[in-house]
């Protein structure tokens, strides 16, 4: 699977940070990649209600199964 953008940087910054500020810097990004993961869910949420005809059909599948299939490291 491909990396988000913010997995991305993570893998990139941790190559770079000095030890010192590492666990900081990765408090930050984690928070960045659940803000990043929780507007992919919307965002799927919100393209497949505009497709139902009626609100109580159900999504072809979860918009957290969704995102662990495209985007979660295996």
């Amino acid at each position: 699977m491909k990396p988000t953008a913010v997995e991305f940087a993570v893998e990139q910054l941790e190559q770079l940070i000095p030890s010192g500020h590492q666990l900081a810097i990765r408090a930050i990004l984690e928070q960045a990649k659940e803000m990043e993961k929780q507007q992919i869910m919307k965002s799927y949420k919100d393209s497949t209600c505009q497709f139902s005809v009626d609100a109580r059909i159900d999504y072809p599948k979860s918009a957290e199964q969704y995102y662990n299939e495209q985007f979660k490291n295996k």
